[in-house]
Parts: C-alpha cells; sequence; structure tokens
C-alpha cells in the first residue's frame, strides 16, 4: 500500500493555488467549520508554532507524547473527528477576520512569518496544545497533515 502525501507549507504556490478555490459557501465534507473558520484556524496554529501567543499543554504529557508519536513519526493522516483544544468545546469560534479573503491573506502572512521566526530560531521548541514540544521539523510534518485533512475536509485536495 503506497504511503499517503501530505502537503509542504513551504511549496506556498502549491498552497496559494489550492486556496483560490475556496469559496465562503464552500460546504465541507466533514465536520462543522465553514470554510473562513477553517482557514483561521489553520492560521491559529501557524501563529502558535512561530511564537505568536502561547497555549499550554491541553493533556497529560504521557497522552500528549503518544499522540505526537501518532501524528508526527508515522506516515499516517491525522484521523477525522480529531477535537483540537483551540476550538471551543461547543459550537465555532467567532471569526477574527471581516471575509475569507482577508483570512486567506493573513494564512500566507502567517506563512511568511514561520518561515522566518524558524530562520531565526532554528532550534526553538514551542508547544502544540496536543502534541507537546515540536521543533523545527516536527512542526513541518504536523502542518503537512494538518493543512491536508483539512484541504480535504473542502474539497481543496
Amino acid at each position: 500500500m503506497e504511503s499517503p502525501v501530505f502537503l509542504d507549507i513551504r511549496d506556498r504556490d502549491s498552497i496559494s493555488d489550492r486556496l483560490q478555490g475556496l469559496r465562503s459557501d464552500t460546504p465541507a465534507l466533514f465536520g462543522i467549520m465553514t470554510a473562513q473558520h477553517m482557514v483561521e484556524h489553520l492560521l491559529k496554529t501557524i501563529e502558535l508554532s512561530a511564537g505568536k501567543g502561547h497555549v499550554p499543554l491541553a493533556l497529560p504529557l504521557e497522552r500528549a507524547e503518544r499522540i505526537k508519536s501518532a501524528v508526527v513519526h508515522t506516515a499516517n493522516p491525522l484521523p477525522y473527528g480529531f477535537k483540537s483544544p483551540l476550538m471551543p468545546s461547543e459550537g465555532l469560534p467567532p471569526l477574527v477576520y471581516p471575509d475569507l479573503a482577508s483570512s486567506i491573506r493573513q494564512l500566507e502572512i502567517g506563512l511568511d512569518e514561520f518561515g522566518r521566526y524558524y530562520n531565526i530560531h532554528p532550534d526553538t521548541k514551542l508547544i502544540n496544545p496536543s502534541l507537546g514540544e515540536l521543533n523545527y521539523e516536527e512542526w513541518l510534518v504536523f502542518h503537512g497533515k494538518h493543512f491536508t485533512h483539512h484541504f480535504k475536509q473542502f474539497g481543496l485536495l
């Protein structure tokens, strides 16, 4: 069986091209997010991985380490139905930006900031609330799987 291929967030042309196919009324194939909620959710994780803000570990360390091992150190995709601690327990968070186009532009800026952050701080490890500390390479794997998961959610892959 062939290993799944995940997006590489460093391939900005591919990410941007796929996002251009997203519309505010694009329905989710699974889950409750709107297209704009999905983009802003990806932006929040990119910002956390670039040192903007801090979210504590949401799980016991031992459980987070098991999840990190399953997510970062395997070729498995992210599972459907995983509940992010960045999302409210019920419903959806309020939108931050006025429209989808603004959210996409902020995500593109966030991706640039992520790259710059690790150029300046290559050995930094930052907290993912479900996985614990991740270094740059681990964040790349996580983001690749995370973007792939949500792009599939909206038929962008």
